[in-house]
């Protein structure tokens, strides 16, 4: 199986099954051995359907008389890879994206539609340059950034139109990615000249103690300094939500929702290992996320648990300081997983009341003066201000010291969203 191959494969899964694309992608590649440049096709090709995936629709609509929902699955899947690459690639010649096309739709049982499927591509590679206009200059959010106006008009509602039209203009674009330095066990300066020695280009973030970008890595997990518990994988949001904790060494720490564990190790790195973190979550099978995690960076003060973060828990005692980390509709993070960004939003009706739940059950373990950080990494004032909001009406034992909203275009990051509260 060839990179465009798998590309179909997970595509037509993800399509059928709801599955997540990380999930998908990375699983049908390890099985299908690619070698690492046909692993990074397969990857660009997946998510670049996924991020565009209305817009080739629109495209696909424009040369063919036939409805979409009338092409089989699998054959709408290799059209909209192959449309991909001739509108949103520069590297792959037409005649290879739609010869490849071809192929594979011949040597499946819906080999009847191989000529369907060159003819409508090959109209595609004929008008891409107007196509290309078109949807630059399109006012429907739809053509332009691949999404339902419901989502555009909810970013529009919360925000502005310029916020709307600026985050998903970014959602289109790769983002950077941020690693986390080990402060127990190095410094940003000895790490980066390590990695440098191996061709990967680094570059300190200034806004927070932890966060630097990562270059030319490859599978950040095969290196030696990614194994030795040197650093790890986090966004800078989430770094500078937890620099906002005002974390000191020795202090008593409870994340409520910790899995994989990323926001206790931002925490743990922070209090060079020392005092205690309680890191928690409801599945045993991600505590043992959080657990392999800490025991590769070295992090003996990090005590994983299965508990419940809707329900207060007596036996855990107090805390100088709270990780409120709720589940959410994860909006903020389309960049990397597009797929959200095609649900409905009422789907997310029901998260409100759990995230207050959460965060009304996590307050009861704050010590007097402690401090509380509650989060999420979507862009929906419902799932945040709103919920924030309700919280201090019913809590007046604490104070809003800061909130702020994170978006890729004002600050580098994944949308997120931070309060910082404190027990008075």
């Amino acid at each position: 199986m060839n990179a465009r191959q798998v590309a179909v494969k997970v595509l037509s899964e993800i399509e059928r099954d709801g599955s997540y694309s990380n999930i998908a992608s990375d699983a049908a590649i390890d099985g299908a051995k690619l070698s690492r440049q046909d692993s990074a096709l397969a990857s660009l090709l997946i998510y670049g359907v996924l991020q565009r995936k209305l817009t080739l629709d629109y495209v696909l609509k424009t040369f063919t008389d036939k409805s979409l929902h009338k092409i089989h699955p699998f054959v709408l899947s290799v059209m909209r890879v192959g449309a991909y690459q001739l509108m949103f690639t520069d590297k792959i010649p037409a005649s290879a994206a739609i010869n490849e096309a071809v192929k594979i739709v011949k040597s499946s049982k819906q080999r009847f539609a191989a000529g369907f499927c060159n003819a409508v591509l090959r109209k595609i590679a004929d008008n891409r340059e107007e196509l290309l206009e078109t949807i630059s200059q399109s006012d429907n959010p739809l053509v332009k950034y691949s999404c339902p106006k419901e989502l555009y008009l909810s970013l529009e509602k919360n925000y502005s139109s310029e916020f709307a039209n600026d985050f998903l203009s970014e959602s289109l674009l790769s983002p950077k990615t941020y690693a986390a330095v080990n402060l127990s066990k190095t410094d940003y300066e000895t790490l980066s000249s390590s990695l440098a020695e191996k061709g990967i280009v680094c570059e300190k973030d200034e806004d927070t103690k932890t966060a630097f970008t990562i270059k030319n890595a490859g599978a950040v997990e095969n290196l030696s300094e990614f194994k030795n518990g040197l650093l790890f994988i986090q966004d800078k949001a989430s770094q500078i939500a937890i620099q906002n904790l005002r974390l000191e060494e020795n202090m008593r720490v409870l994340d409520v929702c910790a899995a994989p564990g990323g926001k206790s190790f931002t925490a743990a790195s922070l209090m060079k290992n020392s005092g205690e973190i309680v890191s928690c979550d409801i599945y045993e099978a991600r505590v043992g996320l959080i657990k392999n995690g800490a025991d590769r960076l070295g992090f003996s003060n990090i005590k994983p648990l299965c508990n419940d973060a809707s329900q207060y828990n007596k036996a855990l005692g107090e805390f100088d300081r709270v990780i409120c980390d709720v589940p959410c509709s994860g909006l903020g993070v389309i960049r990397r997983k597009p797929e959200i960004k095609y649900k409905k939003i009422a789907d997310y009706a029901d998260l409100p009341k759990i995230q207050f739940d959460i965060l009304s059950a996590s307050a009861k373990y704050l010590k007097p003066e402690g401090i509380l950080i509650y989060s999420t990494c979507t862009v929906r004032c419902a799932e945040n201000e709103d919920v924030v909001s309700k919280f201090l009406s019913e809590n007046k034992e604490f104070e809003l010291i800061k909130s702020q909203t994170l978006s890729p275009k004002q600050n580098g990051t994944d949308g997120f969203f931070y309060s910082v509260l404190k027990r008075k």
